[in-house]
């Protein structure tokens, strides 16, 4: 039989886990190979194997959940592996007066302000709050490079009611009016993505340099959407934050149960998508990603 693989993590060894990857064996060997495994898929490094959108997403997906595990673990602490969408340089670099559009933007954009300063592009801030726009307005508004749209993207336009949160607001499924008057939410506008961005095209030129995404949850809906109408492809790079899809049941357990079965078929309906036209660059299930446009296939 394999041996049994134990933690700590520096004492597991990445080729023996990968073996249990490869043919397809789970068990405790497995679950001790978590973050050894899921350090090594966060740059498609694991030996002998390549991470398959279509055929392997709902695996990673669930084997990468953010317990307590996984949260605490020094390889794949959040923060760190958040930074990259920063820190990590773009291949091919962004180039200087091209075209960005961040969906998400908040209350300050400092992702935005980073990319302008360091990149030189021209950004596009979509945020669908009333009460962060004003804020986002009076901390950049009168930025040269900067400019501000308040409503939100999504599938198809449509006004919705946003529940808001300092880091973590999002759409809920009420009828407008309905409730307007309950605390920490407001009225928003969502405008369907493809809409947007021709929009973006027609007055900066064919192509996008990058697609950054942080908006709760809506990452779903605007990268099928971007994907169907085929502006996709006119996106150099594109930078997600992927979220769970929160679902109300009867009892906890059966929550949690729906919300995972809805967030991971979200997540791997958007990396089909993405894997049509993009390559993963680096990233995990619930934290962020890179993608790159394919380079284009030369007729011989």
């Amino acid at each position: 039989a394999f041996p049994r693989l134990w933690c700590p993590a520096e004492a597991v060894d990445l080729s023996s886990c990968a073996r249990l990857i490869i043919e397809r064996r789970g068990g405790p060997e497995l679950l001790d190979c978590r973050e050894v495994l899921l350090a090594a898929l966060h740059r498609d490094r694991i030996p002998g194997y390549r991470y398959n959108a279509t055929e392997d997403c709902e695996f990673w997906t669930n084997f990468a959940q953010r317990d307590r595990s996984v949260e605490f673990s020094k390889t794949l602490d959040f923060n760190r592996l958040a930074s990259l969408r920063i820190s990590e340089p773009f291949m091919p670099p962004l180039r200087r007066n091209g075209t960005g559009i961040y969906i998400g933007a908040h209350r300050a954009a400092e992702d935005a302000v980073h990319f302008q300063r360091r990149h030189g592009i021209n950004l596009h801030l979509f945020e669908p709050s009333p009460t962060f726009f004003a804020e986002l307005r009076e901390a950049v508004g009168s930025h040269v490079g900067f400019t501000l749209y308040n409503y939100g993207l999504g599938a198809r336009t449509k006004r919705a009611v946003l529940r808001l949160s300092e880091t973590a607001s999002s759409t809920v499924d009420l009828e407008v009016g309905a409730d307007s008057v309950a605390p920490n939410t407001e009225e928003v506008l969502i405008r369907d993505a493809s809409e947007a961005v021709e929009e973006v095209l027609a007055s900066r030129g064919p192509s996008v340099e990058l697609l950054h995404v942080n908006c709760e949850g809506c990452e779903y809906d605007v990268i099928e959407d971007l994907s169907d109408s085929g502006h996709l492809a006119s996106i150099a790079q594109v930078q997600v934050a992927t979220h769970l899809l929160h679902r109300e049941a009867r009892d906890l357990a059966e929550s949690l149960a729906l919300t995972m079965k809805v967030s991971v078929q979200r997540y791997c309906d958007m990396q089909r998508a993405l894997s049509k036209t993009h390559v993963r660059v680096w990233g995990l299930p619930w934290v962020w990603e890179r993608w790159t446009r394919q380079p284009p296939v030369l007729a011989s």
